[in-house]
């Protein structure tokens, strides 16, 4: 029951959110960390929606997806982005 709500559930943001944190603590610089953050949130809702795809095979809708996905995942790069400047920001309040 845990593995469902951690997989389809909105629960699931709190562990990509540490991941976001961490990636941002780790970088080596504000910018390194802003850049892998926006990269890994672009590729984790490009993962997250492609697989729960059910709709239609054509090639127009699946081209219609594949745009749709494209351009959603940019709010992903954002959150993602975000996510890692707070872990910047953290590890600069944590270190002083």
């Amino acid at each position: 029951m845990a593995t469902f709500y951690l997989i389809y559930g909105w629960y699931n943001v709190f562990p990509w959110a540490i991941v976001a944190l961490i990636i941002g603590y780790t970088g080596k610089n504000r910018r390194d960390g802003i850049i892998n953050g926006a990269i890994f949130g672009y590729f984790l809702f490009l993962v997250y929606i492609y697989a729960g795809y059910k709709g239609r095979t054509d090639t127009s809708a699946m081209a219609k997806f594949i745009l749709f996905d494209a351009l959603f995942s940019l709010v992903g790069a954002f959150a993602g982005a975000i996510g890692a400047f707070i872990g910047n920001w953290l590890k600069g309040k944590i270190r002083k």
